[in-house]
């Protein structure tokens, strides 16, 4: 029992060796955290500049909310209740349907290729719940 065990140990610690690695790999160095540049907690703003930053903010969190419930691109996957919609180059947006969702103009089939806009209700996992569909022509 010994000896297979032994054996088994032998061939992995040299199998390692042989394949360019070590017995034992170093641990990786933790990565390193990004530093955000932020305000200072004790900085004094003028009212004018303050009113900017909420004023930006305020308007960053509106759109971030508008686009949880809307898509607009282009279809690249569409079969029966699910659609798959490129929002940008690097974005993609599954988008769930359901009967009654509507799809203007009345009557149209949905094809890859098709420019949308999509309203509906945003899921936790980033998908959407579609409720109308626009193909844009």
């Amino acid at each position: 029992m010994h000896t297979r065990l032994a054996v088994i140990l032998r061939t992995t610690l040299f199998g390692a060796l042989a394949a360019g690695g070590t017995a034992f790999a170093d641990p990786q160095p933790a990565p390193t955290p990004i530093v955000l540049p932020t305000l200072p907690p004790n900085a004094q703003l003028d009212p004018y500049a303050k009113a900017a930053i909420d004023l930006v903010t305020g308007v960053a969190r509106q759109a971030l909310q508008n686009n949880g419930n809307r898509a607009e691109g282009e279809v690249t996957y569409f079969k029966r209740f699910e659609m798959q919609v490129r929002t940008s180059p690097n974005g993609y947006r599954s988008v769930h349907l359901h009967r009654g969702t509507r799809i203007d103009p009345r009557g149209a089939t949905l094809q890859p290729g098709d420019r949308v806009s999509v309203g509906g209700y945003g899921r936790s996992d980033g998908s959407l719940d579609a409720d109308a569909i626009a193909i844009l022509r």
